[in-house]
């Protein structure tokens, strides 16, 4: 299956991007100067109320309007320097995408449990659902915004100019599943390149649009920390991992995506999407290769 073909991601040819001399130290100080920038803001909508001592119940403001800020100066940025208009951020198309890919991260989600949960690897309870709003703005939707700004709109975008869409694709999956290492093991790490990385990486491609793989990434991440209460009794369920079994299997303290079993229903989601995608009428986005250099 041709990637260039189906994708549909405005990848940048003029401007900081532009083919000729420089080309590959140009996109990879741009691609580090913006990538920097979106860590910064990924930390501070997360600190910035204990950094400046602003009062309790601040740090929601902050938490919801720093990503949102992100991404009007990665436009901002985009419009001059690489002399376009950020498509990838239309706002008339948001609301739509946003929708669907909450329905691909949740359908993700619900999946992986129901076959972990038939096969015996998850028991679950009803839980006691508390504290939702908190997870959905600190757990779900500040890595769904930012994240998906760094990996798929900054790395996999520069990365596929550079290299072609399925490099792009595969390096960024790779970074976005290292950058987790720190709290994920080894088979998650591998898990979390195809759940995480290819997943959310194809849902961009496919759209040419950044509020898909936002929208899977903020409902992938509220369902299994708010809705499944992995790793704590706050969820409106208790998954718990059955202790008769190795936790590549169970998906151990990492949750349901921690399983290997959960990469074959991200492979059918994948593969569902790009069959839909193929259907639909194609649209030229990348220059050839071949002349970027």
């Amino acid at each position: 299956m041709n990637l260039s073909e189906l994708s549909r991601i405005q990848y940048g040819n003029a401007g900081i991007l532009a083919s000729g001399k420089w080309f590959w130290s140009r996109a990879i100080a741009w691609a580090a100067v913006l990538f920097v920038f979106a860590a910064f803001v990924f930390v501070a909508s997360l600190q910035l109320r204990d950094w400046v001592s602003l009062p309790d119940g601040s740090e929601y403001w902050i938490g919801i309007i720093l990503p949102l800020v992100g991404l009007a100066i990665y436009g901002l940025a985009v419009k001059l320097c690489e002399h376009r208009s950020p498509g990838e951020m239309n706002l008339w198309s948001a609301p739509r995408y946003l929708l669907i890919g909450g329905a691909v991260g949740f359908a993700f989600m619900v999946l992986s449990l129901l076959v972990l949960w038939t096969f015996g690897l998850n028991d679950v309870a009803r839980g006691h659902w508390q504290h939702g709003f908190r997870y959905l703005v600190f757990n779900a939707y500040i890595s769904g915004v930012v994240e998906e700004l760094g990996f798929r709109g900054i790395l996999l975008r520069i990365f596929g100019r550079m290299f072609g869409p399925l490099p792009g694709l595969l390096i960024s999956a790779l970074l976005f599943a290292l950058a987790h290492a720190s709290h994920a093991p080894p088979v998650a790490l591998v898990l979390l390149v195809i759940n995480g990385g290819l997943l959310l990486g194809i849902l961009y491609m496919v759209s040419g649009s950044l509020w898909l793989p936002i929208g899977a990434h903020i409902a992938y991440d509220f369902t299994e920390w708010s809705l499944f209460g992995v790793g704590d009794k706050d969820g409106y369920l208790i998954v718990t991992p059955s202790t008769d079994h190795a936790a590549w299997l169970t998906g151990g303290v990492v949750g349901p995506d921690g399983s290997v079993l959960s990469a074959l229903v991200a492979v059918a989601l994948i593969a569902a999407v790009l069959f839909i995608r193929r259907s639909l009428p194609s649209r030229e986005t990348l220059p050839s290769v071949s002349s970027q250099a």
